[in-house]
């Protein structure tokens, strides 16, 4: 009795396919008519969105304005909590897509670790190597023991207003990265490779010159440590609280407060090479 009552009172969706050839034809061809106007409708809408997105960038320039210190500073360097959420986003989307498509098919853990830690730790000297001398210059020529405090407070505010062209003239030699990390590893996927080092060397510069900086606790990359939800965030997987886990990527601070939560591996996770 219940069967029968189930098939009588079951009424199929209205836009469930069924018909001839000719009809289904119909149908998809008022389906890609939709499409095609909701595209068009998109691009309007980009096009008239143009003028709320100045409206925002100056909104946030009058901010920036209002404080002290900030009026040297390029509209468009990300201010403090949107650097965290561009690191957070950077951990769950590019590294997401590099260790499932690449690293974790090809490597072991410790291959993964090495490229990683390798990439961090490349990047960082890079960027140490171009702003060092001049540190070192206005030391020398200012007979000063240390540059920290309003000196180098007014130096990161001055290069975030340049912040591109410095970007651009301060990873000129990015590329070794890539080769030293290819000669070790001989990895596919360059291209997830190249787009992932770019990324990563773009939030690590203006981690750098942000006013206070940020900083990645490199070597923290490879330790092996209990798992806490307020400061690490699983890659792969649900990780229970005080389960054993391995760093990947580091989590980032603002002096001694945590802006980033690091990104973990469960210890126990099986890899095609382990």
């Amino acid at each position: 009795m219940k069967n029968n009552y189930v098939k009588e009172n079951f009424s199929k969706p209205n836009d469930y396919l069924e018909g001839t050839q000719d009809e289904l034809r119909g149908k998809i061809k008022v389906l890609m008519n939709k499409l095609q106007v909701t595209k068009k409708e998109k691009e309007i809408l980009s096009k008239e969105n143009q003028n709320l997105q100045q409206e925002i960038l100056q909104m946030q320039s009058n901010l920036r304005c209002m404080v002290s210190g900030f009026a040297n500073t390029s509209i468009t360097f990300p201010m403090t909590n949107e650097l965290s959420n561009s690191i957070a986003e950077f951990y769950k989307c590019e590294c997401f897509d590099i260790f499932f498509d690449v690293l974790s098919q090809e490597l072991n853990m410790k291959g993964i670790i090495y490229f990683f830690q390798t990439a961090m730790y490349r990047i960082d000297k890079i960027i140490n190597d171009y702003f060092t001398p001049l540190f070192k210059n206005i030391k020398d020529v200012g007979c000063l023991t240390t540059i920290e405090g309003p000196i180098i407070n007014v130096l990161r505010k001055s290069f975030q207003s340049n912040y591109k062209q410095i970007y651009e003239k301060c990873m000129v030699n990015l590329g070794s990265v890539t080769i030293e990390l290819q000669k070790s590893l001989r990895l596919n996927n360059g291209d997830i490779i190249e787009s992932f080092l770019n990324k990563l060397s773009e939030i690590m510069f203006n981690c750098y010159i942000s006013d206070p900086n940020l900083q990645f606790d490199i070597q923290s990359i490879g330790q092996k440590q209990q798992f806490n939800q307020c400061k690490n965030d699983p890659i792969d997987g649900f990780i229970k609280n005080k389960e054993e886990c391995i760093i990947l990527m580091p989590g980032v601070y603002k002096n001694q407060e945590q802006m980033a939560k690091s990104l973990v591996l469960s210890y126990s996770y099986q890899l095609e090479n382990n």
